[in-house]
């Protein structure tokens, strides 16, 4: 099971990629014990313009068992409450697998 986070990137958006780096993807990754985690930084579009994303980070979890016990962990409250430290972008959040 995959939990995709995105920022979707707009005009005056504010998002710090080295906080969210060094900061917010690790206290996820405390909080919910990932087998994997992937961060992409939105550089640029397609047609060169800005990138439709700010960020995409994908938490790799062994099963949809392990990605419960990730989700009910008590310190959820705490993720949510670091965000605004690295952006003022609301995320989007998307729970998948791979097909492949």
């Amino acid at each position: 099971m995959i939990v995709t986070v995105l920022y979707p990137n707009h005009e005056g958006a504010r998002f710090d990629a080295r906080y969210y780096a060094d900061h917010h993807a690790k206290l996820a990754s405390e909080i919910w014990s990932p087998e994997k985690v992937e961060l992409i930084e939105g550089v640029g579009g397609a047609a060169g313009g800005a990138s439709p994303y700010a960020m995409v980070a994908h938490f790799h979890f062994a099963s949809a068992e392990a990605l419960g016990a990730a989700m009910a962990n008590p310190r959820m409250g705490e993720l949510a409450a670091d965000v605004p430290n690295c952006t003022d972008i609301t995320p989007q959040i998307m729970i998948g697998r791979t097909l492949t």
